[in-house]
Order: structure tokens, then C-alpha cells, then sequence
């Protein structure tokens, strides 16, 4: 179904989402460039042009589990999943410097990178929690022990090589590496190390912080804890702990973000706390902040939310900012919190139209890779379409389906028809009707009258996939009921069929000329219909394939499939 000889490659261009779950979701490589996990591969996204940049992981690897970049921002460390590896890239080159196995470690949880950048530590996943200190540069284990409680953070100090912090429920300890072992020391004593421990950082100097789930941050120096500083977040749980030049930033809990400065920078002032507050600010949606990383110049500051969103904070001028205006910039304007559920492309713009369990509706521009238009609805979302002309879209909803005007930057209702859950809707190729799905049942619809045109009635069971013909005078549908239906629109009836029992077609779509379908399903094959006979069929071994696109020239057939591999 592709041209004989025609090779097709797909590279990634740009990405509109994040996933959290990473130690360390979000890194900054540079002074415009931040790091973040999208799907099981890491983006690069520049913060001045907007533009993106991937590190491609191995097919063995399944998914990320920590990452850090090291000191000079020369190097990142990323804890791989699946091979139970740890690779280190260069950022400059965007290549893979080193990876590293351990055979005691399934998995990784925490990475950090020495202060000169020569050597690792990593934690091992439960329930040992092993500590492990590296000579990346030789892929050689210097040390390694035990932890056996979990570690939630780990960490090198600043001054000294040879000192390692760990920190988690429970467990605030500092390990010295003497001669290839490593020996362990509590930070803490008595009630204060029962705390539950989320996150630490070094300040500059020998002093350590440790955050808690009770909204403290515990000050500790040359190993004695010299004070507790009872944060604006207090009886909530600091997620992250983030020290700089001034002094510290703590976040968490319904999105709040607290900076605290060194009271030594005071004027002639000498008070017994270490620490005052500065500012509080909090984010628009009031979801938790989970990960925060600060410039090597102190410009910027990246956060990272539980709902997948990662946003920029100019720290740069924290002292002019006020704290009852939102001053998060989210990356992309925004992305989905939750499962794309639909999603369409518009004709005539560079615009993308999606929808998603988080019941939000997005138009995204993809030239100028931002988000034109987001807007949540309380009701969940099936299907989504958008007109050739860009101006219109239509939505899915539990009782109706809706056609919305695409204003500047909303979504106003115009006009509603009773279909229920209505999960698959297509604009045809003129956008002067459109084709929606109603269980069983294909209604067509005027787009500018909102006139039923016809309702075409055969399949069995739900339907799938609909597709229009370039000229929009014939639609083929596909169902779960194993048939593939050619109907023509001039009088809504049907004129070609195909019924493979057992099969559940997943999608269908049109060669250029409209002579053939294509459809796929569940019996592993791609097939091609030409007049209700099979013509061509591509058996994929073990390979379920979901939905199809081919090319306006029908010499290169795309394939996406259960395991989220595109083929040609």
C-alpha cells in the first residue's frame, strides 16, 4: 500500500504535553533551555524561540525515572527504565556519552551529579534502596551499600566529593566515602528524624535543607540541626526545596511557591532564625508544584505541576513582582492534565484542534507552537472536529454534540444536536456537512442550516472510523462489527460492503482518488478494499494497529499501533 521503493521517515518536531513521575521532572540545561520527559523520550525546549529538540531513548528502555544535569550543564544524567540503565548525554551534542548497568539494580529512583561533574550517585530501586557512588567517565562503581529504607533524594555535597546527603520518610543521613566503602551518619535525632523527609538542597557553604510533609524546612549544618523554619506552607507538604544565592524556595500544595531569604543580608541585623520569609505566590489552577529548577544565572526559574504542565517564573525579578497576580508562564500556553481523547486537523491553518479527559477542548497553532485557545467544560469529551476554514469546531459531549464559533482566545456555543455521546464526528472536505456517529447510526448534517440531511443505517454495532471522499460525495465507514461500508451521499445509501466476521475495525480511510479503502482492526492487518473485495493486505505479526493515514500522493500508508509506534 506504499510505492514499491519509497522509504518514509518521521522525525519529532515539537511536542504539546509532559509526563510526570520523574525524580526531577523538569532541569535546566541552559539559560533558554529546559528539559522535561514527553511520552518516554526527553525534550529540549528553548524558552526564547520555542522551539524543540528530543534525546531519543533506546527501544529497550520503557519509561524515565530520575534525571539531573550536572553543575557545567554539560552532562545529563538520566535513570532509564526497562534495562534498568543509567545513560549520560551530552547536552552540546544531544548524543549518548555513557551507559551504565548495575547488577544488584533493577531500576533507578535518584541521580545527582558531584559538584565537578566527575562522578554519580544513584539509588537503586526498593526494597535495598542501594546507594551507589560512580566514576561515570569509566563506567566503574567506586562504593556502594545498602540504604534499606527509601530514599526520595540524593545528593553531593558542594565542598566535598566524598559526602553524600540522602533524604526520604523518616531518613535525613550523610555517607562518607572511606576507602571504596561508604559510611552513614544521621543528620538528625530523636522526634525530628521520624519526620517524613521530601526533598533536600545545599545552600552555599556546609548547610543543608530538608524539607518536610508537614510544611517545614529543617536547617542543617556540619551535620547538627541548627533550626526548623516553619514555612507559609505549613500543615501542607513541601514537594521541593531549592536553595539559591538569597537563600531558599520551597513548593508544594495547591500550587504555592515560597521564596525565603538569608536574614544575614539584612542591614547590621543579626536574628536567631537563619531565614524570613520574602514572598508567596501561587499558580492560576491551584494544582500541586512538584519539581522546580533555577538557572545557573538565577533568570529563571521552571516548575513542574502534577498535572503535567511545566511553567517559567522570571526570579530574576522577584522583587518587583507582586504576589496576587499569577507570574507562571506555562510552556505552549498550556497542556493537557489527562488522556487526549480526540484530536483533528484543520485544513486551511496551521491549527490543531484537541480534546481531553481533563475535559478541556485546545486549538493549538503549530507554526507559532503556542496554544490559541483552551477552555474546560464540566462535562466529559468523546469526539472532536474542526472545520477546513478553522473557524468552527465541534465537541462531543455525554448528552448533546455541540458547534462552537473559535473566537481569539474562546469557544462560544452556537449550536446544539441531540446526539449522545457522540464519538466520532468528521467536517468534510468542503465543510459544508459533517458526518456524526450515534451508536450504530451515521447522521449527516448541514454545517450552515444545522438541517439532518440523512441518516445512514446498516452496521450492527458502534461504529469506529468514517471517512469522506475528496469530491464529498461518498463516506466509507467502519465498525466493531466487522463490516466496512461505502454509502453514497446523493441519495444516503449503500453501495459497497464487506463483512469479515470476528474482526473489529478500528479505522478506515480513502485513497486519493476514492477508488479504495483502506481499513485496520484487531486481526493484525492492514487491508485494501477495492468494490466490496479484498485487493491488498499487510499481515503485521503480533502488531494491533489502530489507526491509519495515508499521503495525498497514496505512496506512503502511516500506521499507528497499541504499543505507540507510528510504521510505514
Amino acid at each position: 500500500m506504499a510505492g514499491e521503493g519509497v522509504t518514509a521517515f518521521l522525525d519529532y518536531a515539537h511536542c504539546w504535553g509532559a509526563r510526570a513521575g520523574v525524580r526531577d521532572n523538569v532541569v535546566h540545561t541552559g539559560e533558554t533551555s529546559i528539559v522535561y520527559p514527553a511520552g518516554r523520550h526527553l525534550g529540549i525546549y528553548n524558552t526564547e524561540s520555542k522551539e524543540m529538540s528530543f534525546l531519543l531513548q533506546a527501544e529497550n528502555v520503557e519509561s524515565i525515572s530520575a534525571m539531573a544535569a550536572s553543575h557545567n550543564r554539560k552532562y545529563l544524567g538520566v535513570c532509564e527504565g526497562g534495562g534498568g540503565q543509567v545513560t549520560v548525554y551530552n547536552v552540546a551534542s544531544e548524543k549518548r556519552y555513557r551507559t551504565f548497568q548495575h547488577p544488584d539494580c533493577k531500576s533507578f529512583t535518584a541521580i545527582a551529579f558531584s559538584s565537578d561533574s566527575k562522578f554519580l550517585a544513584t539509588i537503586g530501586s526498593a526494597p535495598e534502596y542501594l546507594l551507589v557512588y560512580w566514576n561515570w567517565f569509566q563506567s566503574k562503581v567506586v562504593a556502594s551499600v545498602k540504604v534499606n529504607s527509601e530514599v526520595r533524594r540524593v545528593s553531593f555535597s558542594p565542598l566535598d566529593n566524598v559526602q553524600i546527603a540522602t533524604s526520604g520518610p523518616g531518613l535525613l543521613k550523610l555517607w562518607r566515602l572511606q576507602e571504596s566503602n561508604l559510611k552513614g551518619f544521621n543528620m538528625v535525632s530523636g522526634k525530628a528524624a521520624s519526620q517524613s523527609f521530601t526533598d533536600h538542597s545545599w545552600a552555599p557553604g556546609d548547610r543543608l535543607l530538608a524539607s518536610t510533609d508537614q510544611g517545614d524546612v529543617l536547617v542543617v549544618e556540619q551535620g547538627e540541626l541548627r533550626s526548623t523554619v516553619k514555612t507559609r506552607m505549613s500543615g501542607t507538604s513541601i514537594h521541593t526545596v531549592v536553595a539559591y544565592s538569597s537563600g531558599f524556595i520551597v513548593a508544594g500544595s495547591e500550587g504555592r511557591m515560597s521564596v525565603y531569604e538569608k536574614n544575614d543580608a539584612r542591614e547590621k541585623g543579626e536574628d536567631k532564625e537563619p531565614y524570613h520569609h520574602f514572598k508567596t505566590f501561587k499558580s492560576p489552577d491551584s494544582q500541586d508544584i512538584i519539581s522546580i529548577s533555577i538557572s545557573h544565572a538565577e533568570e529563571t526559574l521552571a516548575a513542574f505541576f502534577v498535572s503535567n504542565q511545566v511553567a517559567l517564573f522570571p526570579i530574576a525579578n522577584i522583587d518587583i513582582l507582586k504576589e496576587d497576580q499569577n507570574q507562571f508562564q506555562f510552556v505552549g500556553s498550556g497542556f493537557h492534565s489527562a488522556q487526549i481523547t480526540g484530536l483533528d486537523v484543520c485544513v486551511r491553518k496551521p491549527l490543531v484542534a484537541t480534546c481531553g479527559a481533563d475535559r478541556s477542548v485546545r486549538v493549538w497553532n503549530y507554526v507559532d507552537k503556542t496554544c490559541e485557545v483552551a477552555k474546560v467544560f464540566q462535562d466529559d469529551l468523546s469526539s472532536i472536529a474542526i472545520h477546513p476554514s478553522g473557524f468552527h469546531i465541534l465537541v462531543g459531549f455525554s448528552d448533546k454534540l455541540r458547534l462552537f464559533n473559535v473566537l481569539i482566545d474562546d469557544l462560544k456555543l452556537f449550536q446544539e444536536f441531540p446526539l449522545k455521546s457522540c464519538r466520532e464526528v468528521r467536517f468534510s472536505h468542503g465543510g459544508h456537512r459533517f458526518a456524526a456517529v450515534n451508536i450504530s447510526n451515521i447522521v449527516i448534517f448541514d454545517t450552515y442550516t444545522f438541517q439532518r440531511l440523512g441518516v445512514l443505517i446498516s452496521h450492527t454495532a458502534v461504529v469506529k472510523s468514517v471517512c469522506w471522499s475528496m469530491d464529498d460525495f461518498k463516506l466509507v465507514s467502519a465498525g466493531i462489527d466487522g463490516a466496512v461500508y461505502e454509502w453514497s451521499l446523493q441519495g444516503f445509501t449503500r453501495t459497497e460492503e464487506n463483512v469479515t466476521r470476528n474482526v473489529h475495525y478500528s479505522c478506515v480511510v480513502y485513497n486519493e482518488a476514492s477508488t479504495a479503502v483502506i481499513a485496520c482492526g484487531d486481526d493484525h492487518k492492514v487491508t485494501e478494499f477495492v468494490k466490496s473485495s479484498p485487493n491488498r493486505e499487510i499481515k503485521l505479526s503480533g502488531i494491533r494497529v489502530t489507526t491509519l493515514l495515508l499521503s495525498n500522493n497514496d505512496r506512503v500508508l502511516f500506521a499507528g499501533t497499541t504499543e505507540g509506534v507510528v510504521q510505514s
